[in-house]
C-alpha cells in the first residue's frame, strides 16, 4: 500500500481537526453572545462559521478520494473503511498518528455538540421569554372580564397593547 496516501489522509484529518477547533471556539464564544443578547455580533459569527463549513466540505471531498484510493489498494469497499480499521492493518507509525487524529476529532465532536447544546437551550429560554413578554404585553390593558352581566362589553374603547394575532 502508498503510504504517500495514508500520510495525505492524516495531514487532511489534521486540516479538519484545526477547522472544527476553530468552531469549538466560535460556538463558546456564541454562548457569551447569546447571553448578552448582541444578535449582530451574532450575525457576524453565523457567517464565519458558514465560510468554514464550506471549506469542511472541500476538504471531505478530498478525504472521501483518499479513502476510495485506500480502500481500491488494501481491496476493500471504501463503504466498509473507518479509521479503526486502518488502524488495524497499516504500519505501527501511520496507525499511532491516526489513531492521535481519531482521539483528537472524537474530542472535538463530543465538546461541540455539548456547547451546541448549551448554546441551543440558551436560546429556547430566550424566545420563550420574548414569547412571554409578548403574551403579557398583548394582554396589557385587559382588566378581566370583557363583558358584563348584560353582555355588552365592559370597556369597548380599551384595546390590547398589540393589534395582531400572533
Amino acid at each position: 500500500m502508498d503510504t504517500g496516501t495514508v500520510k495525505k489522509l492524516i495531514e487532511l484529518l489534521d486540516k479538519e481537526a484545526a477547522i472544527y477547533e476553530g468552531l469549538l471556539r466560535l460556538s463558546r464564544d456564541k454562548t457569551d453572545i447569546i447571553v448578552q443578547g448582541k444578535v449582530t455580533e451574532l450575525e457576524g459569527i453565523t457567517k464565519v462559521e458558514q465560510t468554514m463549513i464550506l471549506q469542511l466540505v472541500k476538504l471531505e471531498e478530498y478525504r472521501e478520494k483518499l479513502v476510495e484510493k485506500i480502500s481500491e489498494e488494501l481491496g476493500i469497499d471504501a463503504d466498509d473503511i473507518t479509521v479503526t480499521e486502518l488502524e488495524k492493518v497499516l504500519p505501527k507509525d501511520q496507525s499511532k498518528e491516526l489513531a492521535g487524529c481519531r482521539e483528537r476529532m472524537t474530542g472535538i465532536f463530543r465538546d461541540l455538540k455539548s456547547s451546541s447544546d448549551l448554546n441551543s437551550k440558551l436560546i429556547k429560554n430566550s424566545l420563550d421569554y420574548i414569547d412571554f413578554s409578548v403574551n403579557i404585553l398583548s394582554n396589557a390593558g385587559s382588566s378581566g372580564d370583557l363583558y358584563g352581566k348584560s353582555g355588552q362589553s365592559n370597556d369597548p374603547g380599551k384595546r390590547n397593547f398589540f393589534d395582531v394575532k400572533l
